[in-house]
């Protein structure tokens, strides 16, 4: 079976420059070059470094599109506009908006011109464009997927074209039930397909001297408990709210790791990491940002944590770290949001409200379970279970069916 992925428009596959979807993506690819069920083609705005990458694959063939320097030019232009005369909130949602037609467009070209048994479309309602123009969707009638990992933000004109979608694969209930309702379309053409991550990676120790190499690297003493945050520094994920709920802890011997950009290198800031830094002052003794790290050496910052904190403050689908916190046998606490209660199940986490009180809630959850060894040993042992199925073969498996199933 010949699959054709259209992936975002803006970040590369394979993944040099990282995303969450990316990522999913490669994961698939991997396990294919393993099980050898399709020949996969996947379309990629170009990056050279995924270029080089694509190199290794034996069973997925790579079309990389270019993007030209008049493309760029008024991409820039639209994004300072809706910054610095606009005033736009949102105004990085105003960068890529040429380069994703152009790349659109060109996907549009793609299919139309060669033919697939499936077409497989990751994650934003615009790429059903690529369906629509040239009358794409009637030649791939019946046989076009949509990958949801997060909510419908639109539907560009396609509406009639999405809800004729084979099957919509959706990373959680939540996800599935927000979708069908949004577009009005029966839930059997629904299937939730669950995140997974390298099991074997995430559920690796390392060794007592790794351990203290890292502590002493970052200032950890060795009687400190570590709490670990790991995600952007954006509003959504809630790192405002857990760095003020660190002044109402009343336990002294702790860190807090935050795995994320580093603020102090950062060439332009937003307003709220401006306003982070301002409150972080208070707390510098306690909060150690380390900056970007590889995905291949987070683990590590894993094996060394006592509490997984990851509170998110909006309807998250389906967040991998909740899975890497998992899988590494993480007590968590989080949110009640989106599709995180799916995952962090079973007593795993400690899951609080999504209400004006989350502060204190934070605050007072991060005292109870530092105080209170026998609970992380209980929590760490059903994160375990409950996680023991979310492995890269199950996403394959479970991804293969459903697109044979058609």
């Amino acid at each position: 079976m010949r699959l054709v992925f259209i992936t975002s428009g803006f970040l590369p596959i394979p993944a040099t420059k990282g995303g969450a979807v990316e990522n999913l993506v490669v994961n698939i690819l991997n396990e294919n070059e393993k099980y050898k069920n399709f020949k996969i083609e996947i379309l990629s705005i170009f990056e050279k470094n995924a270029v080089l990458e694509a190199k290794e694959y034996k069973y997925t063939t790579f079309k990389f599109i270019k993007v030209n320097i008049l493309v760029k030019i008024i991409d820039k232009l639209i994004f300072l506009i809706a910054k610095n005369i606009l005033k736009k909130n949102n105004s990085q949602s105003y960068r890529y908006i040429v380069q994703r037609l152009f790349y659109l467009n060109e996907c549009s070209k793609i299919l139309k011109k060669r033919c697939y048994d499936k077409v497989i479309l990751e994650n934003h309602p615009s790429q059903f464009l690529a369906l629509k123009w040239r009358k794409n969707y009637m030649k791939y009638a019946d046989n076009y997927y949509y990958h949801s990992h997060n909510e419908l933000s639109g539907t560009y004109g396609c509406l009639n074209i999405i809800r004729k979608t084979q099957k919509f694969i959706c990373v959680s209930e939540y996800i599935k039930n927000i979708t069908s309702s949004y577009l009005k379309v029966n839930k059997n053409k629904f299937v939730v397909l669950r995140n997974c991550i390298n099991y074997d990676l995430f559920s690796k120790q390392i060794s007592e001297t790794e351990k203290n190499e890292l502590k002493n690297k970052y200032g950890i003493k060795k009687d400190d408990k570590v709490l670990l945050f790991t995600g952007r520094i954006v509003p959504e994920k809630g790192v405002m709210e857990l760095i003020k709920s660190l002044e109402k802890i009343k336990y002294d011997k702790y860190k807090l790791l935050i795995i994320g950009s580093a603020l102090n290198k950062l060439k332009t800031k937003t307003t709220y990491q401006l306003e982070i830094e301002r409150v972080v002052k208070n707390l510098q003794e306690k909060i150690v940002f380390t900056g970007f790290v590889k995905y291949d050496e987070i683990h590590k910052f894993y094996s060394i944590a006592d509490i997984a904190i990851l509170p998110s403050i909006w309807n998250d689908p389906a967040p991998l770290t909740i899975i890497e916190a998992l899988v590494s046998g993480l007590p968590i606490i989080t949110t009640n949001s989106g599709g995180i209660p799916e995952y962090a199940k079973n007593g795993s986490a400690v899951i609080i409200p999504r209400n004006s009180n989350i502060i204190d809630e934070l605050g007072k959850n991060i005292d109870f379970l530092l105080n209170n060894k026998n609970k992380l040993a209980d929590m760490a042992l059903i994160a375990k279970k409950v996680s023991k199925d979310l492995t890269l073969v199950n996403y394959y498996k479970n991804f293969t069916n459903i697109v044979e199933k058609g």
